[in-house]
C-alpha cells in the first residue's frame, strides 16, 4: 500500500557537510536514500534566509516573482511584519489541487493564511515576529485543528522560548526538548498520512535551524564562540537533533510506502560557526561620509523591543504583538533599523540585518528624504562597491567583502523593487561568519581626545555575549549550500550532483508527470531521473489573475485577529 505517491521533507537549515561528518552509523536512514538515488549541497536563493528560499521552493518562481525577501516589507523608512503576506503567487499545491490531486502542505513558514484546497490539507508555519502557538486560523479545513488539538494539542513554534537563550541550563535542555518537538511533529504528520491515499505530502521541521544557532559552538571544537568547559553530552546536541530527523525521516518513509515512493528531503540553506567579530555596516558607511547619525533616538527603540521580547511570557508576547496589524513590532522595529540615521544628510544605509545584509540607496523621488538624483544612482553605487570592498579585518589585515551585487543581477520579476539596492557577499573569517548588528550612534566627539573607540565599525564580543540568543548574534549561521536528497522509482543511483533549491520544484512536478511553467526558476534535474520521461503528459492550470496580497493585508491580519478573538 501506497500513502504517499510524492513525499517531501522540508529540513531548515540542515547541512550536507554534517550529514557526511555525523556519517551513516548516525544518521541511516539519509544515508541510505543518498545511495540509491542523488544528493547535493544545494544552492539557495540569494540571500540564504529562510523565507525567500521556502518561498520559491513552494511556488518554483523567483523572489522578485513571489515577493517574499524577509518577514518585513520596507516603505521609506518604516518596515512591516508582512511574511506570507507579502507573497504575490499561490503555492504549487494550489496548482496541484485544482488538477485534483491530493496534498498536503504541512507548517512551511510564512504560508499564513493557509490556502484552501478542495481536495488537500493546508496547515500554516511560524510567520513572525513571534510567533508562539497556532490558532484555528492556521489550518485548512479548519475542523482539522480541532482534530489536532483534541489529539495532540495546539503545534507550537517556540516552545523553548529562544529570547531567553542565556539563561543557566537553557542550552543544556535544548537538544531533548528539540527532540520531543520532532517526535511530535513526525506522530502527527504520519496519523495526517494513514488518514488516506495523497498525491503529493509535505511536512517541514526547523529543528535543525534551532539546533545549529545555538549549539554549533558546543559541537566545534574551531568555533571563537565555543564556551571554556564542554561536556561530551554538550558536544552531541547537534548530533541529537539530526538524529532525531533521521528517524522522522525512517518513519515517514515508511508511512508513506517505503520504496514505491517518490521521497525529495531538502533544506533551505546550509549552517556554520558565526565569528566573535562584529561588523556595524552603517557605522562603516558613516566611516566613508556616505551615512550621517542623528541623536540618540534609535537606542530607545531597541530597549523597549528588548523589554516586550525577554520580559513578557511568550502567549502575552505575541497577543501584544499581534495587535493592530502587528503595528508594535513593525514601529519598534523600524525604530531600531533607520531611527538613528539622519536621512536627510545620508546617500546610503543599511537596516543591518545578520541573515539579509544589504544596502539601500537614499533614492530622491522613491525615499522619503532622498539625496541620491537618479543620474547620480550608479555613481553612488560605484563609490559604496570602492568603499566596502577596500575595507579590511582590523585584525588580520585580510578584505572582509566578497562582493556588492546589483538587486538586477540577482532578482527578475514585478517585485524587485523590495530587495535592498545590493546585497553584500562577505568573506568568511577563517571559516566563520562576521556577526551584522544594529548600529548605535558613536558618541560625539570629543575635542581633546577624538573619536571614542566605539565608534569604530568593528569590535569583538563580550564573553557573556558569545551564547547569543534569538533578536542578538548566534554562535550558528546560514551557509549558502545546505542539503536535499532524492530517490524514489523515477531516481537513478546517481550521487552527487550540483542543484540549486528552485530545481526542486521543478524536478518535482517532472516526477509526477507534469509539465513545468516557464514562469519557474528552476530547471528539471534529468541526470537524477531514470529517463527523460515526457513532461507534457498533463500541464499544470495558469494562475487566474491573483489579487495583490499586499493589498489584502489589511483584511487578512483582521481575519486572523477575528479568529484570535481580538475583534468582535
Amino acid at each position: 500500500m501506497v500513502a504517499a505517491r510524492a513525499l517531501v521533507l522540508g529540513l531548515d537549515g540542515f547541512d550536507l557537510g554534517l550529514v557526511q561528518q555525523f556519517g551513516p552509523e548516525c544518521l541511516p536512514n539519509l544515508h541510505t536514500l543518498m545511495a540509491r538515488g542523488v544528493f547535493a549541497a544545494l544552492e539557495s536563493v540569494q540571500p540564504p534566509a529562510t523565507l525567500p528560499n521556502w518561498t520559491t521552493f513552494l511556488t518554483g518562481v523567483d523572489p522578485a516573482r513571489h515577493g517574499v525577501f524577509d518577514f518585513t516589507t520596507r516603505k521609506g523608512y518604516r518596515v512591516r511584519f508582512t511574511a506570507g503576506t507579502a507573497r504575490e503567487v499561490p503555492t504549487v499545491f494550489r496548482q496541484l489541487d485544482r488538477l485534483g490531486l491530493r496534498c498536503a502542505c504541512l507548517s512551511f513558514p510564512a504560508t499564513w493564511p493557509p490556502e484552501e484546497l478542495e481536495h488537500g490539507i493546508f496547515v500554516s508555519g511560524w510567520d513572525a515576529p513571534v510567533a508562539f502557538e497556532a490558532d484555528r486560523s492556521f489550518m485548512w479545513p479548519r475542523s482539522l485543528y480541532d482534530e489536532t488539538v483534541q489529539r495532540f494539542g495546539a503545534p507550537t513554534f517556540d516552545d523553548v522560548d529562544e529570547f531567553h537563550a542565556d539563561a543557566p541550563g537553557w542550552v543544556d535542555r535544548l537538544p531533548h526538548a528539540l527532540e520531543q518537538r520532532v517526535a511530535r511533529k513526525t506522530d502527527w504528520a504520519r496519523w495526517l498520512l494513514e488518514r488516506q491515499d495523497w498525491d503529493v505530502f509535505a511536512v517541514y521541521f526547523g529543528e535543525s535551524d534551532t539546533a545549529s544557532h545555538y549549539l554549533w559552538a558546543h559541537y566545534d571544537p574551531e568555533s571563537p564562540r565555543r564556551p571554556l568547559s564542554v561536556s561530551t553530552e554538550q558536544r552531541r546536541g547537534l548530533q541529537r537533533v539530526y538524529e532525531a530527523l533521521d528517524q522522522a525521516v525512517g518513519s515517514l518513509l515508511e508511512a508513506a510506502g517505503g520504496d514505491a515512493t517518490e521521497i525529495t528531503v531538502l533544506s533551505d540553506h546550509g549552517s556554520g560557526g558565526s565569528s566573535d567579530k562584529v561588523l556595524y555596516l552603517n557605522r562603516l558607511l558613516a566611516q566613508h561620509g556616505l551615512l550621517r547619525f542623528a541623536t540618540q533616538r534609535g537606542r530607545g527603540g531597541a530597549r523597549l523591543k528588548e523589554i516586550a521580547l525577554r520580559h513578557f511570557p511568550p502567549r502575552l508576547r505575541e497577543r501584544l504583538f499581534r495587535i493592530g496589524n502587528a503595528w508594535l513590532p513593525s514601529r519598534l522595529e523600524s525604530n531600531v533599523r533607520f531611527g538613528a540615521i539622519d536621512m536627510r544628510n545620508t546617500l546610503a544605509f543599511s537596516d543591518e540585518l545578520n541573515y539579509f545584509p544589504g544596502i539601500y540607496l537614499n533614492l530622491a523621488g522613491r525615499e522619503p528624504q532622498g539625496r541620491v538624483q537618479p543620474e547620480q544612482k550608479r555613481e553612488t553605487i560605484l563609490r559604496v562597491r570602492s568603499a566596502l570592498l577596500d575595507t579590511r579585518d582590523p585584525w588580520s589585515g585580510k578584505p572582509v567583502f566578497r562582493d556588492l551585487v546589483p538587486r538586477e543581477e540577482l532578482f527578475e520579476g514585478p517585485h524587485l523593487d523590495r530587495a535592498p539596492d545590493l546585497l553584500l557577499d562577505l568573506h568568511l573569517d577563517n571559516g566563520f561568519s562576521y556577526n551584522l548588528m544594529p548600529s548605535s550612534p558613536p558618541p560625539r566627539r570629543s575635542r581633546l581626545t577624538g573619536p571614542q573607540p566605539s565608534s569604530s565599525p568593528f569590535r569583538k564580543l563580550t564573553e557573556h555575549e558569545k551564547l547569543g540568543k534569538k533578536g542578538r548574534s548566534l554562535p550558528g549561521s546560514h551557509r549558502s549550500h545546505g542539503f536535499m536528497t532524492l530517490a524514489g522509482p523515477s531516481v537513478r543511483a546517481a550521487g552527487q550532483l550540483d542543484a540549486h533549491i528552485a530545481d526542486m520544484t521543478a524536478t518535482l512536478l517532472s516526477r509526477l508527470g507534469l509539465s513545468v511553467p516557464p514562469s519557474f526558476k528552476g530547471r528539471v534535474l534529468w541526470e537524477a531521473l531514470c529517463n527523460d520521461r515526457d513532461a507534457s503528459a498533463q500541464a499544470l492550470p495558469k494562475a487566474s489573475p491573483v489579487t495583490s496580497r499586499a493589498t489584502r493585508n489589511e483584511g487578512l491580519i483582521e481575519s486572523r485577529l477575528r479568529a484570535l478573538g481580538y475583534i468582535e
